[in-house]
């Protein structure tokens, strides 16, 4: 076993339809057995909402559109 003393962070990007920033939709729910966040460890009691270690944070995205769909 190596002494690590040193850490490297780094930051994943994951998109949620407006609105719906629940953890159902969340890639990080692990469903297969239980309902646990892969990211805290926390076993996720009601997944229409969010966790209560939910470590994830929220800001606006804006994409302008024209009529028929492109920008």
């Amino acid at each position: 076993m190596s002494d690590c003393l040193e850490y490297t962070a780094a930051t994943a990007v994951i998109y949620f339809e407006k609105g719906e920033e629940r953890c159902c939709y969340c890639p990080l729910l692990e469903t297969y057995s239980r309902n646990m966040c892969r990211k805290t460890g926390e076993y996720v009691v009601n997944i229409k909402g969010r966790g209560s270690w939910c470590p994830l944070v929220f800001e606006e995205v804006f994409e302008e559109r024209t009529e028929d769909g492109k920008n």
